[in-house]
């Protein structure tokens, strides 16, 4: 079967490919237009068949109340009369689910069963509903309660069964025939593509590919045809056709490359008798010019080339002109080498005294260097001196600060001393003037006493001791305040004697504060010292390094003139191996 379709033309493989794609869509078309008519279909008609049975159920609830068959029976007449009402099975069912009456269309099979139905009543539902008796999927059974009673409670349920086997068959019509009317359609259409792919498609290939064919044979002659067309076709076309330009231009090619052969061959024997007549003349100048080569090479500078022909006229000059400058450098060569060892003799002498000269300068260099470094560790040594005695002051003007403020806080104390001591004079005047107050009431009452008589004798001594004790504090208070005035006096003495301590401190800090400064400028000048004796130092001993490295350099100066003399010298007895002729010697003078 791989065969085959491998051998079918391109065309039937399309046209199969576009067949079987339709045919696959009219199927899934058809599938799809069928479940979806039906779906809609049922679900309109299910709603009708829900309101007709919950109408029979308003209708047969009288019937069923009472339990009146034929009652219930014209509630439904008119679907059982007429079979294209779709209404195949009826049952009702009083409030304890007994039968009131039961009706079934006998030309209808596979109907639910009594039980099924009465099941399907033991629902109860409080509205309509589709209820899945298990029967045949194109029935549909509905359950509808009949009016509440005065509880709220349904009298009983009307259950229908209705068919959809006349609508599903007219939705089965319908499908066929659109499915027939797309499948004419697309027949027509592939049909079209066929014909038109033949035309279009297939016999333009197959002259291809006869075309092909022919080429593969050797036929480069023939034209190729439908290179007009801008389609596929007319692209394969010419492409075709630029083959067979190709092939025809290689052809053109392995021609001209068989006669290009046959020139180039003849031409190669001509080059062959031409390369032997000229490898003898070769040979014969090569001898020639080796003969003058191997008495160059043996020092030999006046070798020169004969008549060698026409041909090598132009090697004849060049080769002769070559050992007449080599000749003339060498002797150049020669005189240079004899004035390079007279400076080079020069050069040594005065190299040695150059470096006599540069041992001299880096001994004096040195011995100042050395000087140097002793006056800077002296003035180093200076300046730290220097700043330990300005410590030292620093020290001093310290101790002499805190001398003035001890001064200072002598003086308060002396201050609040005396402050105390005139509080005290002043409490003692207080005293006094009690101890007087004291006394004369001492006095008033002892007169008291002595107009009182002897009731007063008792009182009159009481009142002397108090005048005697009176007195005796107003003479202590007197003294004290002797003592407290004279006290006051030496307070003011100490005070001043302090006060003028504490001036004398304070310029002595002042003289100390100068000493000081005086110092730190010496300090400052030491170091600055220090500082420019280093930086001498510093370019004294770069000097010396200086001149050291001199001192080395002329030493490389001069081993490198006693080579270069050496040198100059082996260079002289090299060029004196050579032969030179007189042409050298007068172009050199020239």
């Amino acid at each position: 079967m791989p065969n085959f379709l491998r051998s079918l033309p391109l065309t039937a493989k399309l046209s199969a490919i576009i067949v079987t794609i339709n045919l696959i869509g009219v199927i899934g078309l058809g599938i799809s237009t069928w479940t979806s008519e039906r779906a809609a279909m049922l679900s309109l008609i299910s709603a009708n068949w829900m309101k007709d049975t919950a109408q029979f159920a308003t209708l047969a609830s009288g019937g069923v109340k009472w339990g009146k068959a034929d009652v219930v029976q014209e509630a439904y007449a008119l679907y059982r009369d007429k079979a294209d009402l779709h209404l195949v099975q009826f049952a009702a069912y009083g409030a304890t689910l007994n039968v009131v009456d039961s009706w079934n269309r006998k030309e209808v099979d596979d109907l639910p069963s009594a039980d099924a139905l009465a099941k399907a009543a033991a629902t109860r539902p409080e509205k309509p509903a589709i209820v899945d008796t298990g029967a045949d999927p194109d029935l549909m059974t509905i359950v509808a309660p009949l009016p509440n009673d005065k509880s709220g409670k349904p009298t009983g349920y009307v259950v229908t069964t209705w068919t959809g086997d006349r609508i599903i068959d007219q939705i089965r019509s319908k499908v066929l025939t659109s499915v027939m009317l797309q499948s004419l359609v697309i027949i027509a259409a592939v049909t079209v593509f066929i014909v038109t792919m033949r035309r279009l498609v297939g016999q333009p290939l197959q002259v291809l590919s006869r075309r092909i064919a022919g080429l593969q044979q050797g036929d480069l002659q023939s034209p190729v045809v439908f290179q007009q067309k801008g389609d596929e076709i007319g692209f394969l076309a010419r492409a075709l056709e630029g083959f067979r330009k190709d092939a025809i231009a290689q052809q053109e090619q392995h021609r001209l490359a068989e006669e290009q052969q046959a020139t180039i061959s003849s031409e190669r024997a001509r080059n062959a008798r031409m390369a032997e007549d000229n490898a003898a003349t070769q040979a014969r100048v090569m001898a020639s010019v080796g003969s003058a080569l191997e008495r160059m090479a043996a020092g030999d500078l006046t070798a020169t080339l004969g008549d060698l022909g026409p041909e090598f006229e132009k090697l004849r000059l060049d080769f002769n002109a070559m050992v007449q400058s080599v000749a003339v450098a060498i002797t150049e060569i020669k005189s240079s080498a004899g004035n390079v060892e007279s400076g080079a003799v020069e050069l040594a002498s005065q190299a040695e005294q150059l470096a006599k000269r540069t041992e001299q300068q880096a001994a004096a260099l040195e011995e100042t260097a050395a000087a140097l470094d002793q006056v800077t560790a002296t003035v180093r040594t200076s300046s730290q001196s220097a700043e330990t005695t300005g410590a030292m002051v620093g020290e001093a003007k310290s101790e002499a600060s805190h001398s003035a403020e001890v001064v200072r806080n002598a003086i308060g104390a002396m201050d609040r001393i005396q402050h105390s001591s005139s509080q005290i004079g002043t409490i003692i005047g207080v005293i006094d003037e009690i101890a007087f107050q004291t006394n004369l009431l001492a006095l008033n009452a002892g007169v008291e006493a002595a107009r009182a008589g002897e009731a007063g004798k008792g009182f009159a001594v009481v009142a002397q001791e108090v005048r005697e004790l009176a007195q005796r504090s107003a003479n202590a208070a007197k003294q004290i305040k002797n003592l407290i005035d004279v006290s006051n006096s030496e307070v003011a003495n100490g005070v001043q004697l302090v006060n003028q301590t504490g001036d004398t401190l304070l310029k002595i800090e002042e003289h100390i504060g100068r000493i000081a400064e005086g110092i730190v400028g010496m300090v400052q000048s030491y170091r600055q010292q220090a500082t420019g004796l280093q930086e001498i130092n510093a370019s004294i001993s770069s000097m010396d390094q200086t001149t050291q490295q001199n001192a080395a350099m002329v030493e490389e100066v001069s081993a490198a003139s006693h080579d270069l003399l050496s040198q100059s010298r082996t260079m002289q007895d090299a060029s004196g191996r050579f032969q030179l002729g007189p042409l050298a010697g007068q172009r050199r003078v020239a």
